[in-house]
């Protein structure tokens, strides 16, 4: 799925103001070194038209993260209650692989995302963060749900999805640049997770 065929949620106006920051912005600038009137170019829209759909370029950002987060959500959550299905030690690695694979056809958005998240808008960095949150709240759901961990406490699923989300996150920019290492990075990202959970078993069991 990629950025222009997934925004049915969208006003198309809005979805093309949004794609054109992207793009604009996936080479490394900020969102807050954009124009309104450079953003209706690229988009190929009339100035006025910014106004139709956001109040300020910060407005225009958080909409474009929390629209990359709601595409995302799902795909993950699918492939984690197939996995659960068809074979849950393989969990891990479909998560992965979908993560990474959302990224690549995503990469104007991830590549914004990535810039903006020690970006100069405080607002801009926080709704990257929260939608990241999102991203993690909902695999402990699923997690605790599917009770594929019933021996660690929920505030232990919490922490480690949240730190599994964020080390994705940051390796989406490698994967997105480095299409030699992909595969390698799949394998790495896979071990890092099962490590996680492997290694707060055996703590909650010392512990216990």
């Amino acid at each position: 799925m990629s950025d222009v065929d997934a925004g049915q949620d969208l006003a198309p106006g809005k979805r093309r103001l949004i794609e054109a920051a992207l793009r604009l912005t996936a080479s490394g600038r900020s969102f807050a070194s954009l124009g309104l009137r450079e953003i209706a170019r690229a988009a190929d829209l009339n100035p006025n038209t910014f106004y139709r759909h956001f109040d300020t370029l910060d407005d225009l950002a958080c909409e474009a993260v929390e629209w990359v987060s709601r595409r995302l959500r799902p795909i993950l959550r699918r492939e984690r209650w197939l996995a659960a299905h068809d074979d849950p030690a393989q969990m891990p690695r479909r998560a992965v692989a979908a993560f990474f694979a959302f990224a690549l056809d995503n990469r104007d958005a991830l590549s914004s995302a990535l810039t903006e998240y020690h970006g100069t808008s405080a607002a801009l960095r926080e709704a990257v963060r929260r939608n990241l949150q999102d991203v993690s709240a909902e695999m402990s759901d699923d997690i605790v749900d599917l009770n594929v961990m019933p021996s660690l406490s929920r505030a232990t699923i919490d922490e480690i999805c949240t730190q599994i989300v964020l080390q994705l996150f940051h390796l989406s920019g490698e994967y997105i640049h480095n299409e030699a290492n992909r595969e390698a990075l799949i394998d790495y990202a896979e071990r890092f997770i099962v490590r996680l959970f492997v290694g707060a078993t055996v703590l909650s069991q010392h512990q216990g």
